[in-house]
């Protein structure tokens, strides 16, 4: 499993290496995050659980993990016989239970290449194994950018189509990381018998919001839409998926792919396997996110406060400090600048009562 740390949706479809990838994967181009910001995005995908049942649901929780109660995944491939090793940006975003040999990188120093070619290398030896490499340098990028600006300052704000011109050349390092990563793993003789899933969890502002310089303020698409490549001989190739998917839903395709049961004696699995979309058998799902920023109009660090239920078509969203409800087309209006609250009725209540069933909120 390859992270792509911070990549937005839109932007891999302006890096050609992106768009070669998809002819040899299933593409999910609709993974939407639990959480726009690693910490909350990773605990939901190594749990299939939301953040508000898994302990992690605040940018302040990052050893909140209810580590007791949730089997992660690489729990389950520890038991199953798995070689688990993951190399992540920092120590504490990803519960590491399960994991044998859970590593940490210097964002700002570590050669991301060398460090996990040559982890690659000495896995090679462990199979069967699981390996999570955590590609950190559009963070790194990104967090050194924003260290010039404050949440509203109008200097970053008035220059959206420079920001994103800078934050697309990140993007293309990191499509030149994916595509030496993946010579290596063809050069280890791992790329015909492995299951390879490449994924971004969160994206990254440009300037399209005062108030958010980076992510984790809003839950608009350009930081919570994100992509996923699914890789293996055994499922079909240039086919892509536009249905949402979930990032709870990853642990339970792998579970499902692998044949592994769902343990009783735990918090339930709130993901479903996304395999049936590939074969043309599966409804649409209802999406949930939250955050709660460290800044921006209304910081909530410690709880998220800010919330959104997300079909193909619709998204709610709804704050909880400023009470304030906004309503998207996504269709019409990609970039959700039209508020369509009180102009769809019946949409508004049919997704305030979906958000109502996965917390119980208040008006």
């Amino acid at each position: 499993m390859i992270l792509i740390d911070g990549t937005r949706f839109d932007a891999i479809e302006k890096t050609p290496f992106y768009q070669e990838l998809k002819k040899e994967s299933v593409f999910f181009s609709q993974l939407i995050t639990y959480a726009p910001y690693t910490l909350a995005s990773l605990n939901s995908l190594f749990s299939g659980i939301y953040g508000y049942k898994n302990g992690v649901n605040g940018y302040y929780k990052a050893y909140s993990f209810d580590k007791e109660n949730c089997f992660t995944l690489a729990q389950y491939l520890k038991e199953a016989g798995y070689y688990t090793e993951a190399d992540f940006l920092r120590d504490g975003l990803a519960p590491t239970q399960g994991f044998g040999k859970p590593r940490a990188h210097d964002e700002f120093h570590d050669d991301l290449l060398i460090r996990h070619s040559e982890i690659l290398t000495l896995i090679k030896t462990k199979e069967p194994f699981f390996l999570f490499l955590h590609y950190s340098k559009i963070h790194a990028n990104a967090v050194t950018v924003a260290k010039n600006y404050t949440d509203f300052d109008e200097k970053f704000f008035n220059k959206r189509d420079e920001n994103f011109k800078n934050y697309l050349g990140w993007v293309q390092e990191s499509s030149d990381y994916l595509k030496t990563i993946i010579k290596k793993i063809k050069e280890e003789h791992l790329w015909e018998n492995s299951i390879i899933l490449i994924l971004s969890d969160h994206g990254v502002s440009v300037g399209e919001r005062p108030g958010e310089k980076m992510y984790g303020s809003y839950l608009y698409d350009y930081t919570i839409r994100c992509f996923l490549y699914l890789i293996g001989k055994k499922f079909l190739k240039n086919l892509e998926i536009k249905n949402i998917i979930r990032n709870i839903d990853i642990l339970p395709t792998i579970l499902d792919i692998l044949k592994i049961k769902e343990k009783n004696n735990y918090k339930k699995i709130q993901g479903k396997s996304f395999l049936p979309f590939i074969y043309g058998k599966e409804e649409d799902r209802i999406a949930y996110s939250e955050t709660g920023g460290l800044g921006g109009p209304t910081p909530s660090p410690e709880i998220h406060n800010v919330r959104a239920v997300r079909t193909n078509e619709w998204k709610l969203i709804y704050n909880e400090t400023n009470k304030k409800k906004e309503l998207y087309n996504l269709v019409e209006d990609k970039e959700e600048k039209n508020n369509l609250i009180g102009k769809n009725s019946d949409i508004e209540d049919t997704l305030w009562k979906e958000m109502m069933k996965f917390q119980d909120l208040n008006e």
